[in-house]
């Protein structure tokens, strides 16, 4: 057995351990579509001595590189920096695409729950990988994804076709949907958003399933999933399992406030309850954590904060934005925290500015 057939069994059961595999199609998919395909040669690896990406070149070792591929727990970072990396050593200091990890992929796939030839929009195309296990469940011809950075989405384009997957790439704001192609059956959205974009809701059809991991500034607060209202103007469903995904572009905070938050002086702090007068404001920063890629909350290192709404509350998303729980403003539409009456189950082309990188 290769050295990739190793890592491949090794993962395969690990997830089998777990669970993973909610459904039997799942399983198939997952070993039919060769992970390693879909990753660059040069991968981003975290150092905690300096808190940045160094670059990994699978011709300088391909064993790590494999490694790190088939990982069932932990994400590959494929891109840094929007694709700059700092050119004075080549590092970078914020993850921007990644492959994630085989576990958060599952675990989505099984929230979104396609059927064989349903019509599907995925957010954030990223490698092309979860494309690919999408296109073995509904088939290219029923998939639309879209992803923002131009070199991505061509580059998954060409893994797709080269594997013999058809599926329509779209170069654009996934937050805008690809209307022309609307209604969907499900929309899958494969980065952290802070609001569901009110267009994902107009562009699926009645009964549809919007699922997306949702966060405050803070935190993830739970894999959003939505069913839209038979009148498509609105959408509700449960929170289930944190998962951590990179931000849609679009909904980046440039004064991100985690750093300032989550130091480890603080942390230290909040463990032992270092007195007022010991406090220092030294900050070491978490934004380039390896758990900041693509994979659930349970699998990631401590972390430093708690889910604010707990596993099962409620998310609601209609035209108009919340400034408060159970408040509305006018605007783009939000997602809060409510419960509705009674329960509901659960070539690149251009459209657009921006959307997500993380898949």
């Amino acid at each position: 057995m290769t050295g990739v057939g190793r890592q491949h069994a090794k993962a395969v059961r690990i997830l089998d351990g777990s669970g993973a595999f909610a459904r039997p199609w799942m399983r198939q998919a997952f070993h039919t579509v060769p992970r390693q395909e879909f990753v660059p040669d040069t991968v981003w690896v975290w150092h905690a001595e300096d808190d940045r990406y160094h670059p990994l070149s699978r011709a300088d070792d391909e064993e790590r590189w494999t490694e790190l591929v088939h990982h069932p727990t932990l994400p590959v970072v494929t891109q840094v920096d929007d694709g700059r990396p700092a050119p004075s050593d080549g590092t970078g200091e914020l993850p921007t695409s990644s492959m994630s990890a085989a576990n958060a992929v599952l675990t989505m796939l099984a929230a979104t729950d396609p059927e064989p030839g349903s019509r599907v929009l995925h957010i954030g195309t990223g490698t092309g990988y979860d494309s690919a296990l999408l296109c073995e469940r509904i088939g290219g011809a029923n998939l639309v994804t879209i992803e923002v950075d131009r070199s991505l989405a061509e580059a998954a384009r060409e893994r797709l076709h080269r594997l013999g997957y058809r599926p329509r790439v779209v170069c654009g704001d996934g937050e805008f949907g690809q209307p022309q192609d609307a209604p969907y059956d499900r929309v899958l959205c494969t980065a952290s958003l802070s609001r569901v974009p009110y267009t994902w809701i107009t562009q699926s059809a009645p009964g549809g399933r919007i699922v997306a991991p949702w966060k405050t500034t803070f935190q993830p607060a739970g894999l959003a999933v939505l069913t839209v209202d038979a009148g498509r103007r609105s959408a509700s469903g449960r929170f289930g399992m944190p998962l951590t995904f990179m931000d849609l572009r679009g909904q980046r905070r440039p004064d991100n406030p985690l750093p300032r938050v989550y130091s480890t002086a603080r942390w230290e702090e909040s463990r032992h309850g270092t007195p007022p007068s010991l406090r220092t404001s030294s900050t070491t920063s978490t934004r380039a954590s390896p758990s900041a890629c693509g994979c659930p909350a349970s699998t990631r290192p401590a972390h430093r904060h708690r889910t604010a709404l707990p596993p099962g509350g409620w998310p609601r998303t209609l035209p108009g934005r919340t400034s408060a729980p159970g408040r509305r403003s006018s605007g783009a539409p939000g997602i809060w925290p409510g419960r509705p009456s009674r329960p509901t189950s659960g070539g690149c082309e251009r459209a657009g500015r921006k959307c997500s990188t993380s898949g």
